[in-house]
């Protein structure tokens, strides 16, 4: 077995054992029930958002484990991937959320005239991860998902993609196999038509930018402040008032 085959399976299979611990914790009603009542208990939170509390922490510590298994396997040292190249890279930074959020906007636009019965910022709002996020404090609402968002990257853009570029795989191919993980980790946790279509479209358009960012700067630090604004800026608080007036306003 090639090294860039052994990278991808191990790739693949930690992000499908990732999934399935991760949606455990919700799907069962009565795990759910426990995790509440243990955070509650032991830490004294809410019982409204303590599993949302719960949830982040996992779904933060599962990538990041992640990150340092397919590392390994790869060989790559994923700490001289965070890289400073100076100033020059701020316009890679800037150019990137530009690129991403532009892209997901002019789709949903397309969508809502395809399918204007669809209430899209409803949908987005009602998939599990983002519906707690809105239930936890304004104080932290916001960090959670520039977190998540962040170690997202490392493990995909940065291990995932490193460790198959530095194990012989053709660019284009890596990017592609990455891009299939980035897209698969996003629609399994989603419920609805709808709401994978979106989720599918901006993780592609996340996952190309991101790693084009990567590539071009030699940092995983521009395709983490990409990922990190675009989930902040759709998961915030008045994530569905801004969400409707991009659509509205690029519509007319």
């Amino acid at each position: 077995m090639s090294k860039s085959l052994w990278v991808l399976l191990t790739g693949y299979s930690y992000l499908f054992i990732w999934l399935i611990i991760f949606t455990q914790s919700y799907k069962n009603t009565y795990t759910k029930n426990k995790i509440t009542l243990i955070m509650s208990s032991i830490f004294g939170l809410p019982a409204s958002y303590s599993y949302s509390i719960f949830a982040t922490i996992l779904y933060c510590l599962l990538p990041t484990l992640g990150t340092f298994v397919v590392a390994t396997v790869a060989g790559v040292n994923i700490f001289s991937l965070f890289t400073w190249q100076g100033f020059q890279i701020i316009p890679i930074i800037l150019l990137s959320i530009s690129a991403a959020m532009s892209l997901v906007a002019v789709f949903v636009v397309f969508i809502n005239k395809l399918f204007p019965r669809i209430d899209i910022p409803g949908e987005m709002a009602r998939i599990k991860w983002i519906e707690g996020i809105m239930q936890t404090p304004a104080k932290i609402s916001w960090l959670l998902p520039l977190l998540s968002a962040s170690l997202e990257e490392i493990f995909f853009r940065g291990a995932l993609l490193t460790g198959l570029l530095t194990a012989g795989m053709g660019t284009p191919k890596a990017i592609a196999l990455v891009t299939i993980a980035f897209v698969l980790n996003q629609i399994l946790l989603a419920d609805t038509w709808p709401q994978r279509l979106v989720l599918g479209y901006s993780s592609i358009a996340i996952s190309l930018v991101g790693s084009i960012a990567f590539l071009a700067s030699g940092s995983i630090i521009p395709s983490m402040l990409m990922h990190a604004s675009f989930a902040g800026f759709y998961t915030s608080g008045s994530e569905n008032n801004q969400y409707s007036k991009d659509v509205h306003r690029l519509s007319n």
